[in-house]
């Protein structure tokens, strides 16, 4: 029988602030970093099973880069 964990990936702004999190279900630490690596959209992801940190996401290069100005 599997065992069912309890996952939550946080979205951390640049100054290190938490702006929200999920809950979720793995049947493990991998699974579980999968899935959290897909929430890495606009902010920094740390993923946390209770009180350890399992997994952290860092935006890719091309999402923290400013846009060029107009010419």
């Amino acid at each position: 029988m599997q065992t069912i964990r309890h996952y939550r990936p946080f979205q951390i702004d640049p100054d290190g602030h938490v702006l929200g999190c999920i809950n979720f279900v793995c049947g493990d630490d991998e699974q579980a970093k999968r899935e959290a690596a897909s929430f890495v959209l606009l902010h920094r992801i740390e993923l946390w099973r209770l009180d350890r940190r399992i997994a952290q996401f860092e935006l890719p290069s091309e999402a923290t880069a400013q846009p060029a100005a107009a010419r």
